[in-house]
């Protein structure tokens, strides 16, 4: 029920009490006052909030909207993940290792075997060029070869850098390609949570307004009480009436006062949520602002021309549609081969057969996977699925939201019907009552026609400001459904 229905629902026996003092001439008809803020904050509140001020308050503070930027924070960390796929990647790797023995290779017990192979044939050639290269041999032999060769040190320590680079990736960069539409989308979906959340905002404040109106109708009823409580003393003590009438009276006053109190207790549970929506906890009244009640809406095909454009939902749908298309791309460019480069570098406490401390090698390594078992095809499968929802949820989407805005444009026109009959309905209100007055006074109407005449008057005034209510909701809803609220 709105915060306005409330109003709606009165038992007529209190409405014929309450309004029971418009029976004198003294108590002419007078409209409610404006009503001052609820006496827990607001009422000396310094701060007056209109509706662009709570909107921008909220866009600011609010926690949910920084729970949503949260989230968008973390759908960005896909596309840095994507990027794996096409950048390098490097190793590092530093081992101890402390082996049961030193194992060595003696190299010199070696070169005595075919030293002295040659040694023989020099002993029994006699000739001395051959001689000679024989000598020659044996010294480069010397030279060149060490005594011993390490082949596992007790005491080993090794170090190990390696890396890989990308050169081609086929299904790479579809995938990336999927990881930047995906968190557009999700940037999308982020505005489409600032719409909710402003909209509450929106909801919350009118809602605001209405609770202040609903307090100054109380407020009202109760000085009508007040007057009407005195007028039937002064006539119980004139002899015009019996007791009967003061005992209403009183009735009367009191109940008014109950339902002013419950009143106010509903103005600040609405003044609360409104503030715990835009984080504002200095105290404030709300100010209505200029009406749109006179403002003529767009024709709908326009309004849907432009929802159509600037809904986030949309757009948000939209952008999943293409992610999907790019995965799609992505799951079938996984047959194809992919090329990358490498290189490794070593160094050791030890030489080892090289005779060197290190070693290093590049090269290229093309990988091509033939079969997997059926997982590339199954992930294309469900690629292929995935954007076909996507493409059917967003036509749905834009069915619904033409829908919607031509639903919102028609409850418009509708409210704002309602509210010039309302306010035709408080004149010819007036009128009547002014006329049952008249005819009371002459002895033509019962005292029953003149309190029927009251609570229709007071049912007109409680129509009038919930049709002022239903026309704000209805315009906020119209804007939003169009895409114009809130403003980007």
């Amino acid at each position: 029920m709105s915060f306005f229905g409330q109003l709606m629902i009165e038992h007529s026996v209190i409405n014929v009490i309450v309004l029971a003092g418009l029976l004198s001439p003294s108590l002419a008809y007078a409209e409610p006052p404006r009503p001052s803020p609820s006496p827990d904050g607001a009422r000396k509140a310094e701060r007056s909030l209109t509706f662009d001020e709570a909107v921008a308050l909220a866009r600011k503070g609010s926690k949910d909207l920084s729970a949503a930027r949260a989230r968008v924070e973390q759908s960005q960390t896909g596309i840095g993940q994507a990027y794996v796929a096409l950048l390098p990647t490097v190793a590092a790797q530093g081992k101890y290792t402390h082996n049961y023995k030193e194992v060595t290779l003696d190299l010199a017990a070696s070169n005595q075997a075919l030293f002295g192979l040659a040694d023989t044939i020099k002993a029994t050639s006699g000739n001395a060029v051959q001689n000679g290269a024989l000598n020659d041999f044996k010294q480069r032999v010397a030279e060149s070869t060490p005594s011993s060769i390490v082949i596992q040190k007790a005491e080993q320590l090794d170090f190990a850098l390696s890396a890989t680079v990308p050169l081609v990736v086929p299904y790479a960069y579809p995938a990336l390609a999927a990881a930047r539409r995906t968190h557009a989308s999700n940037l999308a979906t982020f505005d489409v949570t600032v719409t909710s959340v402003l909209y509450a905002t929106g909801q919350a404040f009118f809602a605001a307004a209405g609770t202040d109106e609903l307090v100054g109708a109380r407020r009202h009823a109760i000085e009508v009480a007040q007057l009407t409580l005195s007028n039937a003393r002064a006539r119980f003590e004139a002899g015009v009436v019996n007791r009967v009438e003061v005992t209403r009276a009183e009735l009367a006053l009191v109940r008014a006062e109950q339902a002013a109190r419950e009143a106010e207790d509903a103005q600040a549970q609405a003044y609360r949520a409104l503030a715990t929506l835009i984080q504002l906890r200095e105290p404030f009244v709300v100010v209505a602002g200029t009406s749109r009640d006179d403002q003529a809406a767009p024709p709908p095909l326009a309004l849907v021309k432009s929802a159509l454009s600037l809904r986030p939902e949309l757009h948000a749908a939209q952008l999943g549609v293409d992610a999907a298309e790019a995965q799609l791309a992505s799951a079938k460019w996984r047959w194809a081969p992919t090329l990358s480069a490498f290189g490794n570098l070593r160094a050791f406490n030890y030489a080892g057969f090289s005779g060197d401390n290190y070693s290093w090698a590049v090269g290229a390594q093309l990988d091509w996977v033939l079969y997997d078992g059926g997982a590339r095809d199954a992930q294309r499968r469900l690629a292929a699925a995935q954007r076909s929802e996507n493409a059917f949820k967003r036509a749905q989407l834009e069915d619904s939201i033409s829908d919607e805005v031509y639903n919102s444009r028609r409850t418009l026109d509708t409210r704002r019907q309602a509210l010039a009959t309302a306010l035709r309905s408080v004149a010819l209100s007036k009128d009547t009552l002014e006329l049952v007055r008249v005819q009371h006074d002459a002895g033509t109407a019962t005292q029953l026609d003149l309190l029927t005449a009251q609570d229709n008057l007071v049912a007109a005034e409680v129509g009038v400001a919930q049709a002022r209510f239903d026309l704000s909701l209805a315009d906020l809803q119209l804007r939003r459904a169009a895409g114009t609220f809130p403003p980007r």
